[in-house]
Parts: structure tokens; C-alpha cells; sequence
């Protein structure tokens, strides 16, 4: 294992994120690679394009090598467990014919069962491993208590009262059905990468979902279009076969591989209002 990133390498805000990180746990003037994955993903939200500084490649260095420690013992792993065919030295794991067919069975039986859940009296919960595909029919009122419960609670003293998502649910549920992905996961998506809606991309670029092109955050014209670009970019994960927040993360199609824990754990704790606050009016 490495010895970590040396916290005094850093400077300004960057080195004010690693010890407030480095201080939720040992703190030893150095971070983890757990903790360079939290550090990475607080700076992005704090504005800091972390890719640009000195620091980064270090940081890359230190979790592409812990990744490649894990990778062989991960897929040793599999193939004890799934009956999978692996070559002497674990650099390769593929599952057996018969395995991989059921596989597939399996996965084509779950989906459906996923997926069909407009006569369901209220929806079912959704989490990072589950499927994003929906057809349930949303109250855009009961929809819009629980953004409402995001951004105005009054443990929040007003921070996200300018927030560009207020009042946004019909938006997320039209663009949910029109990509055929659960507004849920468009929502959490959002309020992850937006800092709930009052980001300088947010304000500025009308941009919810921290999307680029050619390298750039893209400027919407307007919000629902951001939540539109988001749903549509969701169902194209889907249908190269990421089909959870989880593959898609661990992916680097969406966000950084290095950031996927932390995330799939914002996105997670989003998802959670939903199961508190989702009152079916059926």
C-alpha cells in the first residue's frame, strides 16, 4: 500500500479540504487512498478543478496503483464465487458458457421485474444498485414536497432558497418519461452535481448535471433543458449496459472512477428523501 498524499504539498483551499478530511479520521498529516477519493470529490464541489493543479497526478498515481492491487484480488474473488474460468496469474476472468447464459437469464428476468411497476400502489425504493428504468406514474405534487423537503427544510436557515431547482418536478418527471429513466435518479443526480442548485455552473450556465462538451461545462438555455440533457445521457449509460447509479459511476462514464464512492454515497443519501417524504396520493 502507498504512503499517501503528504498534505503539505497542497496549497489554499485545496490544503484546507485534505486536513479537514485527514481529520475525520487518523490524522497523520497524509491522505488514503479512501480519503483522496473524499478529498477529490469536496473540492470539485468547492469550485476547485482539481485535473489542473500541480497535486493531481500524484493523487492519480496513488489510487490507479491501489486499483491495480485490488483488481486481481477482486477477480480472484469472482471466480471462487461464480464458478468463473480464470488464467493462472487472475489477469483475466471470464465466466464459464454455461454460467454466463444463465447469467444473462437472470439479468433479462430481474430487469423486467424492475421495470414493471406502473400497477404498484407506491414505487419501490430505489438505491445505487438498482435498475434506473421506470414507468410509474408520479404525483408532480407529492414530487415536488419532497424537493421542497431538499432544499427548504428549515435546518437549511435559507441556503438553497435561490437554488435553480425550486419547483422543477414537472420538469424531472417529463424528462423521465420521455428517456424512459426514473426522475428520482435525474433528481439526485442533480442536487450532487449542482450542489443543489446553487453552483456557479448552476447559476451561470443553467448546467444541474456537470455536463461537458469538447471539454467544457455546456450552457443550457434553460434548466429543464439541463434536466432533459441529463435523462438523455442517462438512458445512453443504459443502454451500453450500465444500468444502476453504480455501474455508471464505477464506469468513469459519468463521473471520475476516482470519485465513484463518494458519489454514489450523495447520490444515495438523495434517493433517501424519496423513501421518507414520497406520500402516494393513490
Amino acid at each position: 500500500m502507498s504512503d499517501g498524499l503528504d498534505i503539505n504539498i497542497l496549497t489554499g483551499r485545496a490544503k484546507e479540504i485534505a486536513a479537514e478530511v485527514d481529520n475525520k479520521n487518523v490524522k497523520d498529516g497524509k491522505l488514503s487512498e479512501k480519503e483522496i477519493s473524499v478529498f477529490l470529490a469536496e473540492c470539485e464541489k468547492n469550485g476547485i478543478e482539481a485535473s489542473k493543479e500541480p497535486w493531481y497526478s500524484k493523487c492519480s498515481e496513488l489510487l490507479s496503483k491501489n486499483w491495480d492491487n485490488l483488481k486481481g484480488m477482486v477477480k480472484s474473488q469472482l471466480a471462487l464465487q461464480n464458478n468463473d474460468v480464470a488464467v493462472r496469474d487472475a489477469t483475466y476472468v471470464a465466466p464459464a458458457p454455461e454460467v454466463a447464459l444463465m447469467k444473462q437469464e437472470e439479468a433479462k428476468r430481474a430487469e423486467a421485474k424492475e421495470t414493471e411497476v406502473s400497477s404498484l400502489p407506491k414505487p419501490l425504493k430505489l438505491g445505487a444498485r438498482s435498475n434506473i428504468r421506470t414507468n410509474y406514474e408520479w404525483s408532480e405534487e407529492e414530487f415536488e414536497k419532497v424537493l421542497d423537503q431538499m432544499l427548504n427544510a428549515p435546518r437549511y436557515k435559507g441556503k438553497f432558497k435561490n437554488s435553480v431547482l425550486q419547483g422543477k418536478a414537472k420538469a424531472f418527471i417529463e424528462a423521465g418519461k420521455k428517456f424512459n429513466i426514473d426522475p428520482r435518479i435525474l433528481v439526485a443526480i442533480s442536487m450532487c452535481e449542482s450542489q443543489r442548485g446553487i453552483s456557479e455552473k448552476a447559476r451561470k450556465l443553467n448546467n444541474i448535471g456537470g455536463l461537458k462538451i469538447g471539454g467544457k461545462y455546456h450552457h443550457f438555455q434553460t434548466v429543464e433543458a439541463s434536466i432533459d440533457s441529463i435523462a438523455k445521457t442517462m438512458n445512453t449509460r443504459y443502454q451500453e449496459g450500465f444500468t444502476t447509479a453504480s455501474k455508471i459511476a464505477h464506469s468513469g462514464r459519468y463521473c471520475a472512477k476516482h470519485a465513484a464512492a463518494s458519489w454514489l454515497s450523495d447520490v444515495n443519501s438523495y434517493l433517501g428523501f424519496f423513501d421518507k417524504y414520497y406520500k402516494d396520493e393513490n
